[in-house]
């Protein structure tokens, strides 16, 4: 695991800690994935950054936690396709509740598969190939396959490693997707329960998303 960059952060009138990481054999260049930390501690008067950071929730059990997966179009333009950037926004703003967790962001642009690709599924679900009218819409899965992709290209080992270099025994991982919770246990990061955090009346199309997801395996108390 390499630690690339560490800096605090103001969002909302908070400071978290921002650490920018890649795994050893997996280098991103100048989009490394990154974590956002929210601690008990002030960040801003600790003389060392890095020690900080692997202090805060060193031997931590049950620490709140979400592996994202980067959508852009939902994060920062809010999106009604999907339901990811209210997965961001309640996630943070759960940790900030709790004064604890640990938030992933990992650059999985359209389910690992990249912008570009993630464009062209997207002009399909609307009925375009290439830029021109086809005969049909397709769903969110469909437009994946008709594209050649398989549905999901995504793991998240290097989530689990980044849990493990904090030295953190056991989350409570906020998800639905049974694949996260596998890869962090198969890593040595027990998740201890899984939380589901969503707001009343998404969009159809992104209710039309969740419920593909729940058809692949995803799991929600709601």
């Amino acid at each position: 695991m390499n630690c690339r960059s560490i800096a605090p952060v103001e969002l909302q009138n908070r400071i978290w800690l921002c650490v920018g990481f890649e795994e050893k054999d997996e280098p991103l260049g100048h989009h490394p994935h990154f974590a956002m930390l929210y601690g008990q501690r002030d960040w801003l008067k600790v003389d060392d950054l890095y020690k900080a950071a692997l202090d805060e929730f060193a031997g931590g059990h049950d620490v709140v936690s979400r592996v994202h997966s980067e959508c852009i179009l939902g994060d920062a333009f809010g999106s009604s396709m999907c339901d990811c950037g209210d997965q961001l926004r309640l996630a943070m703003e759960e940790m900030e509740a709790r004064r604890e967790g640990v938030f992933i962001y990992l650059r999985q642009e359209g389910r690992g598969i990249g912008l570009p690709n993630k464009l062209d599924c997207l002009a399909l679900q609307y009925g375009f190939t290439d830029g021109h009218r086809g005969p049909r819409r397709y769903s969110s899965d469909e437009a994946n396959i008709a594209r050649g992709f398989s549905v999901d290209h995504r793991g998240y080992t290097a989530a689990a490693k980044l849990l493990k270099a904090l030295r953190i025994h056991s989350v409570q991982l906020i998800t639905g997707n049974p694949e996260k919770i596998r890869d962090l246990e198969g890593e040595g990061i027990n998740v201890s329960s899984a939380i589901d955090l969503y707001t009343q009346g998404c969009s159809a199309r992104a209710a039309a998303e969740i419920e593909e997801k729940i058809a692949r395996g995803y799991i929600y108390q709601r």
